[in-house]
């Protein structure tokens, strides 16, 4: 085998002329369509896991919605008992109109413990900076908040209606959170919409957000029916299912690039067998067998996919120290929640497109050293 080896190698960096040519177009091509396909792959993976982060940065980890009417604080230590949890908030969510010089805009209004909200004066609100801006709403103004429940009066029924400060705003990055949102204390919440609630619950944080699902089996074992629980995972499983499918469908596309590629091996060997003729029949002369005329010629499609491959890997690794270096990838923040898409390579697709390349290289080698393989020494020495 290790003659075969040093036959194969001495054949692919012994060309001249037109085969030299091809021989570097193969060499590129496999090159750079793995390094096409690992920055693509990388620029996916980068973009779902700072996606992922932002995500985790401004929503809880779990949520559990209260079916039932109870004792929330004990079933909070109960939660909050669990060991992978770090801290479990109680809020309720009601549904409203929020009012600044006439203009009007539909929000949810999220009740939060004081201490949690950070409000030391009742009657004050956050707002979103979104919203703030859409309503031209400034630190220490009085919003108006309407609630979609109306009261009896003596002049039949209207719209209840509460006057709050803006006490701060909300920044989160998120359409929802900051465009839909006012934050209150759970008391003035309370006191304000009643029992006319959406949403009771708790908003869980774990230690390791991507326990999330393990984390939500054991409080659906504590609440049992009398609760709803759902993770970050599950509400976001459509987007990422969407994110991981096109990756796939992009990988499979250069993929395709790279077999066009591998085209050139082929037409390379298919040269170096005609130049060959009379080493094969030496060789074949000399003892080797037909299986060895093959692997020799085999040998040199796998030496030139593999320092194509290798060669490419090392051009991926480049491009991405620059992509992420210099924020070359550069989105809309307001749609993507990201500034810059990172690159982020990692290494099953690292060792999934070595592999392939590997392959394809392997098969686009097989016609031409099979041929190699069928010439007739009695024929070449003939023709000679």
């Amino acid at each position: 085998m290790s003659l075969i080896f040093r036959l194969a190698l001495r054949y692919l960096t012994s060309i001249k002329g037109s085969a030299l040519l091809v021989s570097l177009i193969a060499f590129l091509g496999i090159s750079l369509s793995v390094s096409a396909i690992l920055l693509t792959m990388g620029a996916f993976s980068g973009f779902q896991r700072t996606l992922k982060e932002k995500i985790l940065s401004t929503t809880p980890h779990i949520i559990v919605s209260l079916i039932e009417e109870g004792n929330y604080e004990v079933e909070e230590n109960k939660i909050i008992n669990l060991p992978e949890v770090k801290n479990a908030i109680y809020i309720t969510i009601y549904q409203g109109m929020v009012s600044k010089d006439g203009r009007v805009q539909a929000v949810s209004v999220k009740g939060m413990k004081r201490e949690e909200v950070g409000l030391n004066t009742e009657g004050g609100v956050l707002v979103g900076e979104g919203l703030a801006s859409l309503l031209g709403i400034e630190l220490g103004d009085e919003i108006v908040l309407i609630s979609p429940f109306s009261v009896r009066t003596p002049l039949g029924f209207v719209p209840k209606v509460g006057y709050y400060k803006v006490a701060g705003f909300i920044k989160t990055g998120t359409f929802e959170q900051d465009y839909l949102t006012i934050v209150m204390s759970v008391d003035d919440a309370q006191k304000f919409f009643g029992q006319q609630w959406q949403l009771k619950g708790y908003e869980v944080y774990i230690k390791d957000p991507y326990l999330a699902q393990e984390v939500k089996e054991k409080i659906e074992n504590i609440l049992g029916s009398k609760a709803f629980v759902s993770s970050w995972i599950d509400l976001n499983r459509q987007l990422f299912n969407a994110l991981q499918l096109e990756k796939v469908a992009i990988f499979f596309v250069l993929l395709l690039m790279a077999t066009l590629s591998s085209f050139n091996i082929t037409s390379l060997l298919f040269m170096k067998v005609r130049d060959k003729v009379r080493d094969i029949a030496v060789l074949r002369t000399y003892g080797f067998k037909r299986k060895d005329i093959m692997l020799t010629f085999l040998m040199q499609g796998l030496l030139l996919g593999f320092s194509g491959a290798v060669s490419g890997i090392i051009l991926a690794f480049v491009g991405q120290f620059l992509i992420n270096h210099y924020r070359l990838i550069r989105v809309p923040s307001e749609v993507y929640l990201m500034d810059h898409i990172p690159s982020n390579i990692e290494l099953v697709d690292g060792v999934i497109t070595f592999v392939l390349a590997l392959l394809i290289s392997l098969l686009a080698s097989v016609i031409p050293s099979y041929r190699a393989s069928k010439l007739s020494v009695v024929e070449i020495l003939r023709k000679d």
